[in-house]
């Protein structure tokens, strides 16, 4: 399988105006991101590289968010704001895919990571250097799932690799091993797309699908 662009596995960890398990605000809040762990895959869907680094947020890291990631407020205390660490992301992606506009982002469900980090980018007043098209890799996930006969609710990051026999690279709820975990549920998803649930076609044309009926 070859892709037209790379693509940028991306997954953030972030504040939060919860401060115990046991509290449930009404509105939650994830304000500020306080980790990012990116995996670059190459147009083949190889890893390239990776990139991770701690972020001080401007407002408090809650003993909740401590439990679920283990990053504490003195570990994000002494590091750079977002703003300086946008340029320092945004070169990093640019020197492996040659333009920052060349990679596409992919996140576990586009609706926290991908909105948190264009909440950010503006927050600070930098523009958003990312095409605007993203992957979602818990939806591949989920077709994975019922492609293969598998349950298709409580698809976690975990539970998805656990399925597939992909061991975490680190602890869960940390940006990085999420990122790489992520990265290769993707490589697995589209390689099982790629050589077991679609017919073989010409060269450079679509592939016809085949359904697979149990016997009577």
């Amino acid at each position: 399988m070859r892709l037209n662009h790379d693509l940028l596995v991306l997954d953030l960890e972030a504040t939060s105006n919860q401060s115990t398990a046991a509290e449930r605000p009404a509105v939650q809040t994830n304000n500020y991101i306080i980790e990012i762990g990116a995996a670059l895959l190459d147009r083949e869907l190889k890893l390239v590289d990776t990139f991770q680094r701690l972020v001080r947020p401007e407002e408090p890291i809650t003993p909740f968010i401590t439990e679920i990631t283990s990053i504490t407020p003195e570990m994000c205390a002494d590091q750079p704001l977002w703003k300086d660490v946008a340029p320092e992301f945004e070169a990093w992606v640019a020197l492996r895919c040659g333009n920052v506009k060349r990679a596409r982002l992919a996140a576990w469900g586009t609706y926290f990571d991908i909105p948190l980090l264009r909440r950010v980018y503006a927050r600070y007043g930098r523009p958003f250097p990312f095409p605007g098209t993203s992957v979602d890799v818990k939806t591949l996930a989920l077709l994975w799932a019922a492609l293969s006969g598998r349950r298709t609710d409580k698809l976690g990051v975990d539970a998805v690799a656990a399925a597939m026999g992909i061991r975490p690279e680190g602890r869960y709820h940390r940006a990085l091993t999420d990122a790489t975990t992520e990265a290769r549920i993707l490589q697995r998803v589209c390689a099982d797309l790629e050589n077991g649930f679609f017919a073989p076609g010409p060269p450079g044309k679509p592939r016809p699908y085949f359904r697979v009926e149990k016997a009577a």
